[in-house]
């Protein structure tokens, strides 16, 4: 009970809050409830007393009193109800705990005295009315319901009943015994109009309903409550229900509202209130319950119950016009909840469900909060997947095309919106970061060039610069070019369009190198030029660049003194240590080497040659430089310059030790030393080439043959007999040149009186030609002839130098085999069938017969011989000895017999001039000597 007096019925209202009884409810209705203010006396009246004294104790001494004086029963009566009355009032005013009043004691006992001693009386449904009242205060609610009951039994149609049913209805729900106020609060409702209390009863039979957990009947009665407080209309947010309540039906409104979400949380939130309407139909203000039920959650931080209540509606009517207002509902909910994944697919379930072009606007106009909506959801889903792409790009490539849809779509719903470059912008980069490259690039370009000037534009035009290069490197070879020209075109817009752009610079100098791999070499060098003569301040790197693409492009279009021009300027920005350095040197090298092709072409060769030297002053650093100071020395021996060539190719041999070419400088160094008439150093060279095994055979044969020849020339004997050694050796075939080797060795030997080695040679070319074969001709049988005629002599020499000694048995064998050695020596020399090589012959062995019998006559005689003795030994020698010279006459006249067949030459007549000597008698006389001759013709 409160401390200060307040009308039963608000007392009973304040009483009957106690928690409810389903779990994870909203709050206790009991804090709900307890939030009401009293009802309107008006409305909800207390019956009071006749008006008294006012002194209330005064006149409860008088009513005392009065009874003392054993007034009539009428006025006793009377006296008790208004005695009982003052004291009941009384207790009231006092506002303590009246449960042990002495007063409400005395005055429920007056109450039950005038109900035992007038039981009948017909105004008793007052003194029942008052004794309940005194009852309740006095804490007894049992008695006081009890006393009700028998009021609205004995009295049904006492004006009092409506009061006492309600009074009832609200001690027995504040006692918790909602089944029996149940009945009583509905036999108020049935009264309508006929009561003041019907609003209540109806309100407390509601509760009541939901406190036994009959939620669709309470639904009903709440339901109906509201459909008569609220305003007219379909109504949708609670705040905006409530503005036009009055202030004495707010409460009770809001009140009715709440326990209306309550049940619907006990049947299963937005399931429940699915199938609750589904079955009762929907009120006009049904929008309106389901945001009240999802509000009633999230006071419990339900969120995800919240969230399907919202759900719940747009399920059962999905082309509500408050549909999207329920889905942006949702995303609130799960985002207020933070259920971050939830807040994107519900996101995505609005921008698709709600986009303009949708099944849910049927050719209807959005609204403008949908597209307000729309935008945020679209531009965040797009932010999110872009975002999640970016956590691990490979393993999350996918989102980025979502994320592009999402952009794409806002500007598509938004054309018009100031931001559209931006989001164009980024559209691009997530196409980019998605793998499409491609489209990525357009998009770019798009934003650079489809909105005017921007703050986005220059940099979305290095974008697409940027894209459409990663397109090219990406492309496969027979698609590259495209791409490349693509790319071009985009630098170079880019460039012409944003001149200021910090990137301008390197995306020009790379323009050029594209242009130069398309090789459109003119528009390479144009743009190349843009960097080169740009009045700001150019990086090193990048001037660099732009001279080796105007260099290689001026390279490509064979214009070789403007590329050697670029290439000099390229080095100079080259860093010594750089790795390209030696490029870019070749390179320049290479300029200059083409410009002496070019003069080599064009049949310049003086030109060819100074351009191919130049070669080593421009870059001496350079791999080809030994090849164009080759192909120089070779220019100038076709000018037959060959001091100059000589100068080159020494120059070369000293500089390019172990150079490829060298084995061919050497050879054309022989030949300018040989053409300059150096004949010793020619032979020198051309000897090392034919001592190097990595010629071919027929190089090294003509070399050493060379070498040998000159050498010969040269005057240089020793070193000629030494390289005419080598070929014989070396090269016995053909057998022409080694024969005629043979016989050069064979006239060093001769002029140096070496005997043995002449002997050597003139043997091995009589060999030779023996064993010629088909290779035999008439100049080797010739030298052949004449080297064993050579041999012969010697043999004769060497048999003419054996004296005959005693004991003359052992010396005799040894000159006679001398002597056979010589004739055959000589048969030899003759058998080769020159005549006068076998008139030589002949008249040798003529001399040899001569000398064998002279060698006889002069030999060694005994020394123990008599006078007769020696007499007969000489006789005995002449007589061997004769034979001898008549064989030598007879040799000698082999000769002049040649005279026959007209053959005359020195041999023949020396053999006529021996003949004289040895036959005087016969050819000593003219006139013989003629006849002789003659006949022997």
């Amino acid at each position: 009970m409160t401390n200060k007096r307040l009308p039963l019925a608000l007392c009973l209202i304040l009483a009957a809050c106690t928690p409810p009884v389903i779990k994870n409810a909203a709050p206790p209705i009991s804090s709900e409830v307890s939030k009401r203010k009293a009802p309107d006396e008006a409305i909800l009246p207390i019956i009071k007393s006749e008006p008294i004294a006012a002194d209330s104790g005064k006149a409860v001494e008088n009513y005392r009193k009065l009874l003392e004086l054993s007034p009539d029963t009428d006025t006793k009566s009377e006296s008790m109800r208004r005695l009982a009355d003052l004291q009941v009032q009384i207790e009231d005013s006092k506002g303590n705990d009246a449960s042990s009043s002495q007063g409400l004691r005395d005055a429920m006992r007056l109450y039950n005295e005038l109900l035992y001693s007038n039981p009948d009386d017909k105004n008793n449904d007052r003194v029942f009315y008052q004794l309940a009242r005194a009852q309740q205060n006095s804490g007894d609610v049992g008695a006081a319901i009890d006393t009700l009951e028998r009021l609205t039994k004995r009295h049904p149609d006492s004006q009092l009943a409506g009061d006492a049913h309600f009074r009832r209805a609200e001690l027995l729900f504040n006692a918790r015994r909602y089944a029996e106020a149940e009945p009583e609060y509905k036999t108020v409702m049935d009264l309508a109009e006929k009561t003041p209390f019907f609003e209540s009863a109806q309100y407390k039979y509601g509760w009541s309903q939901y406190k036994q957990s009959n939620y669709d009947g309470a639904l009903d009665v709440f339901i109906a409550i509201l459909d008569r407080e609220l305003p007219p209309g379909e109504l949708y947010d609670t705040t905006d229900a409530l503005k036009n309540i009055s202030k004495s039906k707010n409460d009770l409104v809001r009140d009715s509202i709440r326990v209306t979400s309550y049940s619907l949380i006990a049947l299963g939130g937005g399931k429940g209130a699915n199938e609750y309407l589904a079955k009762k139909g929907d009120p006009r203000f049904y929008p309106l319950i389901y945001s009240a039920l999802g509000e009633a959650l999230l006071e419990k931080e339900r969120y995800s119950d919240a969230a399907d209540t919202y759900a719940a509606f747009i399920e059962r009517h999905p082309l509500h016009e408050r549909s999207p207002a329920f889905q942006a509902r949702i995303i609130k909910t799960y985002a207020d909840g933070g259920f971050n994944d939830l807040v994107i697919r519900e996101k995505e379930r609005y921008a698709t469900t709600y986009d303009p072009a949708a099944a849910y606007w049927a050719g209807k106009k959005p609204t403008e909060e949908v597209l307000n909506g729309l935008r945020v959801h679209m531009l965040d889903l797009a932010k999110y997947y872009q975002a999640r792409g970016q956590q691990d790009k490979e393993k999350n490539q996918a989102d980025f095309l979502v994320a592009a849809k999402w952009y794409k779509r806002t500007m598509e719903v938004f054309p018009n919106d100031a931001n559209v470059p931006e989001l164009n912008f980024m559209l691009a980069d997530v196409l980019l970061d998605g793998g499409k490259t491609v489209e990525a690039a357009q998009e770019y370009s798009k934003t650079a060039y489809g909105y005017g000037m921007h703050p986005k534009a220059a940099d979305a035009g290095y974008a697409a610069v940027l894209a459409y290069e990663k397109v090219a490197k990406d492309s496969p070879a027979d698609q590259r070019n495209a791409a490349l020209r693509q790319t071009i075109d985009s630098g170079v817009k880019f460039s012409d369009t944003f001149p200021g752009h910090t990137e301008l610079m390197p995306v020009l100098t790379r323009m050029a190198e594209a242009l130069y791999e398309l090789k459109s070499y003119d528009e390479a060098i144009k743009i190349a030029s843009r960097v080169l003569k740009s009045p700001r301040a150019v990086a090193y790197q990048l001037r660099r660049s732009a001279w080796s693409v105007t260099a290689d492009s001026q390279f490509a279009l064979q214009r070789y003194p403007e590329a050697e021009t670029a290439y000099a300027e390229e080095l100079k920005l080259t860093a010594k240590d750089s790795a390209s350095r030696p490029e870019v040197i070749e390179q320049l090298a290479a300029s200059v080497y083409k410009q002496g092709e070019a003069a080599r072409a064009a049949g310049n060769l003086r030109e060819a040659a100074q351009q191919f030297l130049r070669v080593g002053q421009a870059a001496p650093e350079s791999k080809i430089r030994p090849t164009a100071e080759y192909d120089g020395a070779a220019a100038l021996i076709q000018l037959e310059d060959w001091p100059a060539a000589e100068k080159v190719l020494e120059s070369f041999q000293l500089t390019y030790v172990g150079h490829a070419l060298g084995p061919d400088v050497d050879k054309k160094l022989a030949v300018a030393y040989q053409k300059n008439n150096k004949p010793l150093q020619a032979a020198q060279t051309y000897r090392r080439i034919g001592a190097r095994q990595s010629e071919t055979v027929d190089t090294r044969r003509e070399a050493s043959w060379l070498a040998a020849t000159l050498f010969d020339q040269a005057k240089a004997p020793v070193d000629a007999a030494k390289a005419y050694e080598v070929y014989v050796l070396s090269y016995p075939r053909p057998l022409a040149r080694s024969m005629d080797a043979r016989g050069r060795l064979a006239d060093y030997s001769r002029e140096r009186g070496d005997t043995p080695q002449l002997t050597r040679w003139l043997r091995e070319i009589v060999a030779a030609d023996d064993s010629a074969g088909t290779e035999r001709t008439e100049k080797s049988r010739s030298l052949a002839a004449r080297s064993s005629m050579e041999l012969a002599r010697f043999s004769i020499t060497e048999a003419k130098q054996i004296r005959l000694t005693l004991p003359v048995e052992k010396s005799l064998p040894r000159k006679k085999a001398a002597m056979d050695a010589a004739i055959q020596s000589l048969s030899k020399a003759g058998s080769y069938g020159y005549s006068d090589i076998t008139t030589a012959a002949t008249f040798e062995l003529g001399g040899l017969y001569q000398d064998f019998g002279k060698s006889m006559l002069d030999s060694d005689r005994p020394t123990k011989l008599s006078g007769l003795e020696l007499e007969q030994y000489n006789l005995l020698l002449e007589e061997q000895a004769f034979p001898f010279e008549e064989k030598a006459i007879e040799t000698h006249e082999t000769n002049l017999k040649r005279i026959r067949q007209n053959v005359y030459d020195e041999w023949v007549a020396k053999s006529y001039t021996e003949l004289l000597k040895m036959a005087p008698a016969k050819y000593g006389k003219h006139e013989k000597g003629e006849e002789i001759y003659e006949t022997l013709k």
